[in-house]
């Protein structure tokens, strides 16, 4: 290719996105000068619009692309008469300037596609024009609101030196996934630095034991501790880069939600026309940021769902006036930020949802229905509609299903709810970046597989006798009530159908449509943050995966769909019996965790259990001391900072009795100076670990190499 052709290949790239833009801003604009306000400021919209025309028609004229220009030519004339003469337009024109906007945004989609419109695009637009400019201004004694005209003329032309310059998405997706890279390279130094600090706790044993190689043994300590120290130094200088590098591309990737949006009054106005029906769009939350690979996934969506509610859920203006509505129905589109996640609400006024029609069609008599919110749900599925006709609106029942199937493409999930004062409702939850995600990682035979922790209610342990079967189907029968599981490995097919109920698993419960499930895995190895990558090609289809993970040691880890997993949950049908999970095989030491904190204890609990380790845990430093006493144990996991007796004291205690002088301590604490961890070592620990730096598969490697 040679640099004429790139540069003839850029700039028609630049002009088709110009195209699509300038198409979307002339239908918003259109639209509201469509709609009931005063006449200053729909004429100030008309000379905005102006503005657009004629700047696209410079751009196209630039391009050759003769077919855009000459529809850019006509409307520019009928624009100009009203705002020469400073007239409102009438609907009439309103409707052929809209057929005119749409005409321009196919032409951007044949661009997109590599086609070049021809001159004769759109050509019946173009006549519908020269005839609406043939027969003179708009009528100033019908709808129009004439003004006296004013000194000046109407400025045509921006200034494109803003500060401001388009770059590719693909680019900035590049820049996050480098930055995203180096965050997680962040974790490896961190690993290195450890691993001298741990080479250094062994040359200054070394040193005591072998007299004649001290000095040797000495300068090689000192080489080590210089080794960590530069490398902790230089790992928090990077992250503090990279994150800074990170958090500047998320923000040049985010778009207001309002851009979700556009185009979605345009569906509403058109449908409601078509149907016979009034409704207008209003749009909360509109200002709120989110990434820009969450919007574009979720325009799709919204317009199914916008088409939705006007086809099914508002009534005519007939219906409305005898149940005592407004005659004009409502659909509202509201966005907020819950935690990090973000909730999109789409809900109308209207009928709501035909509870007896959706039990027929999916096959179920309505006097058996037991669970109305389950029966809602079924909406979403392929093929299964309310409507009794099928239209160009409505029908296939196929609408619902394409919308759950994109949110769960992004990782999030779909509910649908009747609205208690008439109309229906659908709840999007989405994730605020399909990039760097925050994962509770787990093992399933032996593979490693991620859960997004927005999903992750909490982790608990499941034994044998928490197992029972209702209905057909097996549950766990838990404190908070009954509630279905799965058995990932099984799911997975990674492991025969044979059981061993002999000890306890792990199991992540998460927060599910339907409520609570839980899924039962082999191990808990941990949190982290991870980037996240798409599948390709050939996982694409499998609903199982929603993206894939490079951990830090190279390995990849694939993060789990939560709405596949609470599907296959609601399916588990009793075999023979409840079933259980083989646990991993390892010698079962005993470990005694302290931590004043019921989450920290918990979780360093799952982590060994799921190693092999028999655990017994304690709230404080003389809880522990206690239970040593009067059962012993072959480690102990401490923290540092505890009421009634801290981890230093703990661990003075342990090195004093003749009886556990010998047991292996580990500090894992979130004291991060220097002077805390020679305090720590020097007490007598085997090893200190800060909990801001944990990795789980790091902390049982320290635990098999201190027994």
């Amino acid at each position: 290719m040679t640099k004429r052709d790139q540069f003839d290949r850029e700039l028609l790239q630049m002009f088709t996105q110009e195209v699509r833009e300038r198409a979307s801003d002339m239908e918003q604009t259109l639209l509201a000068i469509e709609d009931p306000g005063g006449a200053d400021e729909k004429l100030r919209l008309q000379e905005q619009l102006l503005r657009t025309v004629h700047s696209l028609k410079g751009a196209a004229g630039l391009l050759q692309v003769r077919g855009v220009e000459a529809i850019c030519h006509w409307m520019e004339e009928i624009i100009s008469i009203t705002v020469n003469e400073q007239l409102v337009l009438e609907k009439s024109r309103l409707e052929l300037l809209l057929s005119a906007a749409d005409a321009i945004q196919d032409a951007a989609h044949l661009l997109e596609s590599g086609e070049t419109p021809s001159p004769a695009h759109g050509e019946s637009v173009v006549d519908a024009l020269k005839s609406a400019v043939a027969t003179g201004e708009d009528d100033p004694s019908g709808k129009s609101n004439p003004r006296p005209p004013q000194m000046g003329q109407v400025a045509v032309r921006n200034s494109d030196t803003d500060g401001s310059m388009r770059v590719s998405a693909d680019r900035l997706d590049a820049l996050l996934y480098r930055s995203g890279e180096l965050l997680s390279f962040g974790a490896v130094i961190r690993r290195h630095a450890e691993e001298a600090s741990l080479l250094r706790e062994q040359a200054m044993k070394l040193r005591g034991t072998v007299p004649e190689s001290a000095a040797l043994a000495a300068g090689i300590e000192n080489g080590l501790r210089q080794l960590a120290t530069s490398l902790r130094r230089e790992m928090r200088l990077m992250h503090t880069v990279a994150t800074a590098l990170e958090n500047e591309v998320r923000h040049a990737r985010t778009q207001p939600f309002a851009e979700a949006c556009k185009g979605l009054d345009r569906v509403v106005r058109d449908m409601a026309a078509a149907s016979g029906k009034s409704a207008e769009l209003k749009i909360g939350g509109g200002e709120i940021e989110i990434d820009r690979s969450i919007l574009s996934g979720l325009q799709d969506s919204l317009r199914h769902l916008v088409r939705n509610a006007v086809a099914h859920g508002i009534e005519s203006p007939e219906e409305r006036r005898e149940a005592g509505k407004p005659e004009r129905g409502r659909v509202v589109i509201a966005a907020a930020i819950s935690g990090d996640r973000m909730q999109v609400r789409v809900e109308d006024d209207g009928r709501g949802v035909d509870v007896a029609r959706l039990s027929k069609a999916a096959g179920e008599h309505l006097e058996e229905v037991k669970d109305e919110a389950e029966l809602l749900r079924r909406v979403f599925e392929p093929g299964l509609s309310t409507s009794a006709t099928v239209t160009s609106l409505s029908g296939r029942g196929i609408g619902l299903d394409i919308v759950k199937r994109n949110v769960e493409t992004l990782r999030g999930t779909a509910e649908v709810s009747q609205v208690p004062t008439g109309g229906a409702a659908f709840t999007l939850t989405l994730p605020l970046t399909l990039a760097m995600v925050r994962v509770v990682m787990v093992m399933a035979g032996e593979h490693m597989f991620t859960i997004d922790t927005a999903s992750v209610q909490r982790v608990m342990r499941v034994h044998a006798q928490d197992f029972a079967t209702s209905e057909g189907t097996d549950i766990l029968s838990t404190p908070t009530g009954p509630m279905p599981f799965v058995d990932l490995a099984d799911w997975l097919g990674m492991r025969s159908a044979s059981s061993d109920t002999r000890h306890a698993v792990p199991a992540v419960v998460l927060d599910a449509p339907g409520g609570p499930v839980a899924v039962l895995v082999d191990s808990i190895a941990g949190e982290q943050d991870l980037l996240a990558r798409p599948v390709g090609p050939r996982l694409t289809k499998v609903r199982r995966y929603s993206a894939g993970m490079v951990l830090p040691d190279g390995r990849i880890a694939l993060l789990l769909n939560v709405a596949a997993l609470a599907e296959a949950a609601a399916r588990t049908r009793s075999t023979d019996g409840a079933r259980m999970p083989r646990p991993l095989q390892a010698a079962r030491r005993k470990v005694l965790v302290v931590d004043d904190s019921k989450y920290v204890r918990t979780l360093v609990k799952l982590i060994l259990e799921g190693a092999g380790y028999d655990v017994k845990m304690a709230s404080n430093g003389r809880e522990a001391w206690q239970q040593l006493l009067d059962d012993g144990a072959d480690m102990v996991v401490a923290d540092v900072d505890m009421p009634s007796m801290n981890g230093f004291e703990l661990t003075e205690a342990i090195r004093r009795s003749d009886r556990f002088t010998n047991t292996p301590v580990v500090l894992v604490t979130g004291r991060e100076a220097l002077e805390d961890k020679v305090r720590g070592l020097r007490a007598g620990a085997n090893a200190y670990l800060r909990k801001d730096q944990f990795d789980a598969q790091h902390f049982l490697e320290t635990m098999r190499r201190v027994v």
